[in-house]
């Protein structure tokens, strides 16, 4: 079973390391609790701007097909 694709993905925005940092989870099919499946490399000067870029991830969809995000690959429209 692709772990990736068998639960709704989950956001976290957290605050590490002197920045805002995002991660983005789903469910274990085995064993219970949470996978990291995506996250950002670099730390962001406010929440608002980590949230804004892992919902941007998110919505892309970029997290299925590979886990760390540098903040200098978004792609803005």
């Amino acid at each position: 079973m692709d772990l990736t694709t068998s639960s709704k993905p989950t956001l976290h925005v957290f605050q590490q390391e002197g920045g805002w940092h995002w991660g983005i989870t789903v469910e274990r099919a085995a064993g219970g609790g949470m996978k990291v499946v995506a996250y950002s490399d670099e730390g962001f000067d406010s929440e608002e701007e980590a949230r804004e870029d892992g919902e941007y991830v998110m919505r892309s969809e970029d997290w299925h097909s590979r886990q760390s995000f540098s903040r200098s690959e978004r792609r803005y429209s």
